[in-house]
């Protein structure tokens, strides 16, 4: 591999939220300090959101972030260890039908 692949291979793998390396043998990089930061991803992003307001719904996570599997995100923010409770909800839609959809609930320990 040449030094170029070692260090691009070395520098994603092991990411934390922020890495500063410095790579010496780079001598047609201009560039001595390379600075990672980790990216806001939408589990991040519904992460912060229990934690700051405690509940959150699939609207919400669809307006706010994008986030059209927010089943998928609780259930590994599950797995990961945060006490997290579903409720059963309804309401009426435009057509005045009823819809059923599930809020998220954060419990702090």
């Amino acid at each position: 591999m040449s030094k170029l692949s070692n260090f691009f291979k070395n520098l994603f793998s092991n990411l934390k939220d922020e890495i500063v390396m410095e790579e010496p043998e780079l001598k047609s990089a201009t560039i001595k300090k390379v600075r990672v930061i980790k990216q806001n991803t939408k589990h991040q992003q519904v992460k912060r959101h229990l934690i700051e307001k405690g509940w959150i719904d699939s609207w919400t996570a669809i307006e706010l972030f994008g986030a059209t599997r927010l089943s998928a995100i609780i259930f590994n923010l599950r797995k990961e260890g945060y006490d997290i409770v579903s409720e059963p909800q309804s309401a009426y839609d435009r057509n005045l039908e009823l819809c059923k959809f599930t809020t998220y609930k954060y419990i702090k320990k």
